[in-house]
Order: C-alpha cells, then structure tokens, then sequence
C-alpha cells in the first residue's frame, strides 16, 4: 500500500467516522460524552507538555499500568495523559487517575489539532497501534514516538508483509523506537524494514501481583471459569461442562463471552443444552449449573476466586487471550490449541508445567475434572505459573530506561 491508497481510504470512510463518532456519544456514560472527541474537539483542561500514552482498549491500559506509575515516580513533573478507543478502555484509565480523551481518527488535520493542543514532550503508543498519519505528524511537529510492548501475532504479520508496502516501511522509517514484547516480535519488526526495536520483554508480566486467598469461597471447590470466549466455542465449553458433571454432580461453570454483549445469546445456549443458567453474583447466591458473566473487567476477580480455569479464544482459531493474569493469580490455564497470539507466554507456561494444552472439548472436560480430582497437584501447577510470570518481570524498568534518553532532558 501506498501513502495515497491510504488518504483515499480513509477520504472513503469520513462519513462512516461522523456516524462512529455520534454513536460512540450515545453510548457513553452520563458525565462522559464528548462529542467529535475523535475528531479533535479536546475537552478544556487536559495537561499539556507531558506524556501522550495511547492504549486501545481494556488490555492494553492494564498492560500500562506498570508504566505508567514507573512514568509517574521517574518524571514526576510530566504529566500522563492516557487515549483509548473504547469506553471500557476509558473506565480503566479513568480507575488509574490519570487524564483520558477518546483518539482521534487517523485524519491528518486532526493528529496535527492533537499535537498542536496537547504539545507533548513524547507520544507512547502501546502494542501494535501503528497509524501513519499520527507516525507523520508527530516527526513533522519534532516530537519523539515510541511503540512500546509491541507484538505482531502470525495474523498481522502475515498481512503486513502482504499489504504493507511502501507505506509501512515510511511508517517503521518515522517511528524513533519499538520496544518489543519478545525477540520473535524484534525479529518481525526487523524484517518489515523498522531500523530501531529492541526486545524489552513483556509488560505485562509486570501487573501487580495480587494476594492470594487462604482458601476457596465456599461453594466454588468444584467450580471451573471459562473466561474470554467466542462463537463457536461456547457450545464445546458447555460439552465439556456436561462430562465434568457425570463425575462431579455439583460442579458449576462460570462462563465469560469475551464480548459481554453476548451474554443473552449464551444463556440461550445454554437452556437449549438442558442446564440451568443464571446470570453472574459475586455472592455465589445460585444453585445454577451455569451462570453466565455479561459485564467487562470482573476477570481479575474470578481468577483469585475459581481453582480451574479455561482461556477461551483457543478452541476457534482466533489466536487465543492471554494467560498472565490468571497465572499471577497462581491458577495454572488451560487452553486449546489455537494460541498463536501468545505463542512465547504459553512456551514459557508449559516449559514449567504451568499450563495444560488441549486438542478439542471432550479433553477439556477429562482434564477439568482430573484437576478436580486431583486438587492438590493442580494447586502445584498453580504455584509453578505464578512463578514464571516472577521470573520474566522486569520490562517496565527496561522500557523506562530507554525513554530516558529523551524525557530526561525534558
């Protein structure tokens, strides 16, 4: 692709920006809404001279977060402020107590409208978000840029080196660093043409580590989470579910849609199956055999909660979610065998007995149940997870030093 195939691209997509934009209004929260956000209409009273730090969604602000407190104590006189595209991104910035605004549309009148009202010492944008327009401007406005925690999974590297082109290579040309999440991303990076990326490891390996109960709530001992999943994967889960209760008649499913919005179809599917389906309570006050999760970030929770746990994406094609949270909640993961997204996590998992990989439903269950049958070796495979993600810390302090070289003399 080419610099102009771009313009005309989006030049296509204007008006669906306008509608975008509009819907987004509708849909936030009370006390939220900006409109045209995206389109630069900043809210008055955003700090200005300090740290653009972009981050898409829910996962990419908590693999922040570590950063941005290191940012915080290192420079205490730049102030962070967090972009984000969606709002339950925008719920977890806001929770870190950092200034937030929605990011703008890749137009290049607005990213100089950006740049120009927040005049930023650097602009920090984490994983993979690589925007030409915002790459462009901020190297004609003389400001530093930097990918942190970046990663390509098979998906986007397959198609970078199909489509790319010219566009991608000025894009890589104009970025000052990439911090990658691993040395196959490095590698990656290297090859599409970028002339400046280290492996600074993975961020968020450096989530804070939660203290772990002395014991299960009760009620939940025979209880397994089958956390992140997509269409056509929810029906293998609740195959699954139904072996587990030939050998565990009290055992209970707590299922999480990746997409919360989901929820009502799922317990649709369910009730067809013949189980009795509930929707989530914290207090466990449901005798159901399913109970179904329909809101966003209450993971973390269940994690330290449920002994047993299954990431989904892994059993459809879709690359797999990440497993380092649970692990630093000391649950070991189990998982199928589509995990291309997290191939180097879940290598490190499994190279300690962390993990447990599967080949379809029917395993799932044999293995859910094994773990609860054997409840003592599956809390060894725990402890065995929540070491590894002990051991592979440390990106924060890798990525801030090598920001220095420009925020120090800020």
């Amino acid at each position: 692709m080419r610099r102009w195939h771009y313009r005309l691209m989006l030049a296509a997509l204007a008006p669906w920006l306008v509608i975008d934009a509009l819907r987004r209004h509708r849909r936030a929260q009370p006390g939220q809404r900006r409109r045209f956000e995206q389109f630069g209409r900043l809210r008055q009273g955003l700090p200005t001279g300090g740290i653009w730090l972009h981050a898409v969604s829910l996962g990419e602000v908590r693999a922040a977060a570590s950063l941005i407190r290191a940012l915080r104590v290192r420079w205490p006189a730049l102030p962070v402020v967090v972009s984000t595209t969606t709002e339950t991104g925008a719920e977890a910035a806001r929770a870190l107590g950092v200034p937030h605004f929605y990011a703008p549309y890749d137009l290049a009148p607005v990213q100089r409208r950006v740049l120009r009202e927040l005049q930023p010492t650097l602009v920090l944008i984490m994983e993979t978000e690589l925007w030409p327009n915002l790459v462009r401007e901020a190297r004609r406005a003389g400001v530093p840029l930097v990918i942190a925690n970046a990663r390509l999974s098979d998906r986007s590297w397959r198609r970078y080196r199909r489509w790319g082109g010219a566009l991608l290579r000025e894009v890589l040309a104009d970025i000052d660093l990439i911090c990658a999440q691993s040395a196959m991303d490095r590698e990656r990076f290297a090859t599409l043409g970028a002339a400046r990326v280290e492996d600074c490891g993975n961020l968020k390996f450096d989530l804070a580590l939660p203290d772990l109960p002395d014991d299960l709530p009760a009620g939940r001992v025979h209880t397994w989470l089958a956390a992140s999943t997509h269409p056509g994967e929810d029906g293998q889960v609740l195959d699954a579910h139904q072996l587990v209760r030939e050998r565990f008649p009290d055992a209970r499913l707590i299922l999480v849609p990746r997409h919360p919005e989901r929820a009502d179809d799922v317990m649709r599917l369910v009730e067809g199956r013949g189980l009795t389906v509930a929707r989530w309570q914290r207090a466990g006050a449901t005798d159901a055999e399913v109970e179904v999760v329909d809101r966003a970030g209450l993971l973390a929770g269940l994690f330290a909660e449920v002994p047993v746990v299954f990431m989904g994406g892994s059993l459809v094609p879709t690359g797999g979610h990440n497993p380092i949270e649970p692990a630093a909640a000391g649950r070991a993961v189990l998982h199928g065998p589509h995990v291309n997204n997290f191939r180097a996590v879940f290598a490190a998992l499994e190279s300690q007995d962390a993990s447990l990989g599967l080949a379809d439903a029917s395993e799932l269950g044999e293995r859910v149940a094994w773990a609860f049958a054997h409840a003592g070796e599956w809390v060894g495979y725990g402890e065995r997870a929540r070491a590894v993600i002990a051991e592979h810390r440390g990106a924060t302090d890798r990525v801030v030093e090598r920001l220095a070289r420009w925020l120090d003399r800020a």
